[in-house]
């Protein structure tokens, strides 16, 4: 193999010294290439369609929509009732209006945790948000309950 031949040094100029330019090639691969490190994983049989197996690409689970919608509902719920509280010890035409809103975002929330729960369980794997519906379904109930308090004192003062 034949070196390329080196450029004489270039005087400096302004008392700063020049880069002295560098042959093309110094050295023909000087590193071994690195192997990819690959982490185990449980990886499933695949399936044969026609004879040919069929792969499916692993997916991030997308979050449940009505699980969120689910949360949604049971905070709005719960922002309803108390201020209904507070209306229906003053009128209780203001605490009626407000059981009904606190109801209807409370039976709301609880129908679509429910409806979150049984889609995550179905999904295997592919949506999330279990967490999200039961929270969801827990600040249902507590507007449901909330929004009943509300009607009685309601009904009370009426």
């Amino acid at each position: 193999m034949q070196q390329p031949p080196q450029a004489p040094p270039v005087p400096p100029v302004h008392g700063y010294p020049q880069p002295q330019p560098q042959p093309q090639y110094q050295h023909l691969y000087p590193m071994q290439p690195m192997q990819p490190v690959w982490q185990p994983m449980a990886v499933p049989a695949p399936v044969l369609v026609d004879g040919f197996p069929l792969m499916f690409p692993r997916l991030k689970p997308i979050p449940s929509g009505p699980a969120i919608g689910s949360l949604v509902a049971g905070i709005a719920g719960i922002g309803g009732a108390v201020p209904g509280l507070i209306g229906a010890i003053f009128s209780p035409w203001a605490g009626l209006t407000f059981f009904m809103s606190a109801a209807l975002f409370g039976i709301g929330s609880v129908s679509l945790a429910v409806y979150a729960k049984r889609q995550i369980r179905y999904a295997q794997g592919g949506v999330s948000g279990k967490g999200i519906a039961t929270t969801g379904l827990i600040l249902g109930l507590v507007a449901c309950g909330l929004a009943l308090l509300v009607g009685l004192i309601s009904l009370v003062n009426a």
